[in-house]
């Protein structure tokens, strides 16, 4: 079967599917007006969908990605420069959530956001656990502790660095600095020796976070959590990970319990021209 197929009533001959292609495996067909693939592109392919997100006229179909399943982008798609500073600048890390519970549906379609993240050559490596409920949430929490308990009695330089002991005292002081008494905890996962990983962990999870904002959500990035997470077993297999599994990065999420008002200032960025 060919890599895509290019329908010629539709085709205007333009190719943009031929400058676009990150790869450069489709070429022009200048007898016939017509892209093609060249020789070996059906194992270069990483079927990115740029040549069928690129056409003006929907001609062109990729064997793995019917154009039935690439739905057409609304004109007004794109939010005014303000909104996305506003978005970007608004959102706060969320600490403290409403008891309330995220439903399922919901957090659904925010991973599903999340998938379209970019990832290197297209892998989309990434795997996702979902703790649900304060209490699950809380049991994770428990688990990093523990962890922290055993990197301060062996004096480990790990704990004295992110101030494990005050993190264990809140702890037994009733304070959950670790989950924040959250009621939802996301993790994104991949095959620990995949080295792209981690990268698009990072990146979906921003996605996951900038979603949830936009969509009046509140998260917080779990550091400690991903930390312990690959470095302590119990809590490995309580995320529902395997040995071959790393945690890519993991993140609170729930509904904010106060609103805010202004944006904070920040350091001005620091930058070499050349």
């Amino acid at each position: 079967m060919s890599l895509f197929t290019v329908d010629r009533k539709k085709c205007n001959h333009d190719a943009h599917c031929v400058n676009e292609c990150p790869l450069g495996i489709i070429a022009w067909d200048e007898r016939s007006g017509e892209p093609f693939p060249v020789d070996g592109a059906e194992q270069l392919c990483i079927n990115c969908g740029h040549c069928v997100a690129v056409c003006p006229q929907g001609a062109l179909s990729l064997a793995a990605m019917p154009l039935g399943e690439c739905p057409e982008l609304p004109e007004n798609w794109r939010l005014s420069p303000a909104q996305v500073n506003g978005l970007l600048k608004g959102r706060r890390s969320i600490r403290t959530y409403r008891e309330q519970e995220i439903g399922r549906a919901v957090l659904a379609e925010l991973i599903d956001t999340a998938r379209y993240a970019p990832s290197g050559i297209n892998r989309q490596p990434l795997s996702w656990a979902v703790i649900s409920g304060s209490e699950k949430v809380r049991k994770a929490a428990e688990l990093v502790i523990e962890w922290m308990k055993g990197l301060i009695a062996e004096a480990s330089p790990l704990a004295n660095s992110l101030h494990m002991e005050a993190m264990v005292g809140a702890w037994e002081n009733g304070k959950d600095r670790i989950c924040r008494a959250a009621p939802h905890l996301v993790i994104a996962y991949g095959i620990k020796d995949d080295m792209l990983a981690g990268q698009a962990g990072t990146i979906a999870l921003t996605y996951l976070d900038l979603s949830a904002a936009g969509s009046g959500l509140g998260a917080c990035w779990a550091g400690y959590v991903t930390m312990a997470v690959n470095a302590y077993a119990p809590l490995k297999e309580y995320a529902g990970l395997r040995k071959r599994h790393s945690c890519c990065g993991a993140m609170l999420l729930g509904y904010p319990a106060y609103a805010y008002r202004c944006i904070p200032a920040r350091n001005p960025a620091r930058i070499t021209w050349k």
